[in-house]
């Protein structure tokens, strides 16, 4: 077996949140002074690294991270775990677990944006120098990638707490909360430079893992299609004056699906790691898959290779420890496991883990089922326990809100050798692929595909309102050609995409009328709570649709930032003044 270990950035830690508690205050603490770095191309490099890495130290506190917050707020999953498992269960009936929820997540997403910063001012003085110790395509590459990478975390803060501190310069400064339209006009801002500064060579020709001209395109109709929708706008703002109009956004995306080189793989099933080649052959249902289809299928991504369908995503790597290296391993595999940690043998070929955030609500399954009969997508995507995992065993620990229907696509996949008269299983199939470490929590290193080209698809046809981008995707999954039609995009985005991190903000974007009636279709799904039959019920008891009002789908600002600020910073609307309340935590 292979040997290789997956690469990903050179990790350095160049910027550390300081100690002191200034407002926003992340201080640039290095062995050499803000005024002197970087001053190689190798310390350039070290730079940008330290921006991505900031991704990292986010998915080190998983339930309180974007991605994980974005999948059990829609109505793709319910919050689940364990009776002590707050924060998961507080995302679900949008209250607070505590009023430092989401600390984590809003400092190491300010990390980011700070990194950001300082990386645009040296890139900025560097291409004003006559003789600088980068190039100019490289520091163009560089600035486009910061520029993007700013855009990024912003979108982030502005789709989950609504107004924030708008803060594009490295100096330390207090700051109320900008207006959506001030925050997105800056994003918008960021992602046409992006576009502007970034090569039009293909993807390909790039180092995995770094921000492509063709992921900034993505990322601008994402934004566009997001703001236009849940503001009701007619364009995007910019933050130097005028807007950016679809047609704009629909030729950037032309330009992306023409000339970016990327590509729906062949399958769908492939996108994803139980079709990796050491546990593909003990899958039955990708065995049986293949023996219907006549297909031979693995995984993309499969010993290295680089999937030509993903377009920017949050990379891993088989390093991960207990300590500030826990971000290099995917944590979002271990939380969606399959709870419990018992024997590999009893989830395989998936392997255990928290249980949080996984389980599916059945009248999503039946939606799909009804919309899309025959659709090989709900079977690449949802695991139904009883069927595939015989052997599993429900009602682990004090596990609540537990569902039938498990999502596959982050789930930690493991993998089985011969041994004796037996098997001998691994907690992940990196442990034999790559030589990783062989362990319930530290093995998974997948990555995480935040746009990938099928995305890029449907968004065209939907900006478009041509259906042959959406029946390109169909075509991939067998499926006949459907007429352009806004429910048939949005159910297209819907099971395409599913568990993805994106239905959220779709669901936001398509009107209040349609989140809330999204949200109360998952009041009455059947449920296992300790292990014993009972039926989904909003966990607040004002209900879905009532806090969605109340909050339009936001969630609170850490209350420690709301003090640092000295006054400046609001509490998003539905949780001031403790309105919308401390989950109390489960009981029956």
């Amino acid at each position: 077996m292979s040997t290789m270990k997956k690469i990903i950035y050179l990790i350095t830690f160049l910027f550390l949140l300081s100690s002191c508690e200034d407002f926003l205050n992340f201080d640039p603490l290095t062995d050499k002074t803000s005024a002197t770095f970087p001053s190689t191309e190798e310390e350039a490099k070290q730079m940008m690294a330290g921006i991505y890495t900031t991704m990292n130290n986010e998915s080190q506190q998983t339930d309180m991270s974007y991605f994980f917050v974005m999948e059990i707020a829609s109505d793709e999953k319910l919050g689940g775990g364990g009776v002590n498992d707050k924060k998961a269960q507080a995302y679900e009936a949008f209250m607070s677990s505590d009023t430092e929820m989401l600390g984590h997540n809003w400092e190491t997403t300010y990390e980011g944006i700070h990194r950001a910063n300082f990386a645009i001012e040296k890139l900025t003085q560097a291409s004003e120098q006559e003789s600088s110790f980068l190039s100019t395509n490289l520091n163009n590459q560089y600035r486009g990638e910061a520029h993007f990478l700013r855009a990024f975390f912003y979108h982030r803060l502005a789709t989950l707490y609504g107004s924030v501190p708008l803060k594009i310069t490295s100096e330390l400064t207090e700051l109320a909360g900008a207006t959506p339209e001030e925050i997105f006009a800056q994003i918008a801002a960021d992602l046409k430079t992006a576009i502007e500064l970034l090569p039009s060579t293909g993807y390909s020709s790039t180092e995995e893992g770094r921000v492509t001209k063709w992921a900034a395109q993505a990322m601008m109709a994402r934004v566009w299609l997001f703001y236009t929708g849940f503001y009701q706008k007619a364009d995007l703002p910019l933050a130097d004056g005028g807007s950016v109009s679809k047609a704009e956004v629909i030729t950037w995306l032309t330009d992306c699906v023409t000339n970016s080189g990327h590509s729906l793989v062949g399958d769908f099933h492939e996108l994803w790691p139980y079709t990796n080649s050491l546990t593909i052959g003990d899958y039955e249902y990708i065995q049986d898959y293949m023996s219907e289809t006549g297909k031979d299928l693995k995984y993309a991504s499969d010993n290295g290779a680089r999937s030509p369908e993903t377009l920017f995503a949050l990379k891993f790597s088989n390093f991960a420890g207990w300590g500030i290296d826990r971000g290099y391993g995917n944590m979002y595999q271990l939380f969606f496991a399959l709870r419990g940690l018992q024997n590999v043998a009893n989830t395989f070929p998936y392997a255990g883990g928290w249980g949080q955030g996984n389980s599916i609500p059945k009248p999503m399954v039946d939606e799909w089922s009804a919309d899309e009969p025959g659709d090989p997508r709900l079977g690449a995507s949802v695991l139904v326990i009883d069927e595939e995992l015989p052997n599993y065993a429900i009602g682990q620990w004090d596990f609540v809100m537990e569902s039938n229907w498990w999502g596959k696509k982050y789930n930690g996949v493991a993998v089985r050798v011969p041994e004796g008269s037996g098997f001998k299983y691994h907690n992940d199939y990196s442990v034999i692929m790559y030589g990783n470490q062989d362990n319930q929590q530290l093995s998974h290193g997948d990555d995480l595909i935040f746009i990938r080209f099928a995305d890029v698809l449907l968004m065209l046809s939907e900006l478009t309102e041509d259906a042959q981008y959406m029946n390109r995707v169909r075509a991939r999954a067998g499926l006949d050609p459907k007429p352009y039609s806004v429910d048939n995009i949005r159910k297209e985005r819907r099971y395409e995409l599913a568990f993805e991190g994106l239905r959220w903000n779709d669901m936001r974007r398509y009107g209040d009328a349609y989140a809330k009636a999204a949200l109360e279709k998952q009041v009455g799904a059947p449920i296992l709570n300790y292990g014993a039959a009972d039926t989904h019920k909003s966990l607040n008891s004002k209900g879905y649709s009532a806090r969605y009002d109340e909050t339009k789908g936001f969630f609170p600002i850490p209350q420690s930032q709301i003090n640092l600020s000295d006054g400046l910073l609001e509490q998003v609307e539905g949780y001031k003044d403790g309105q919308g309340g401390i989950y109390p935590g489960w009981s029956n």
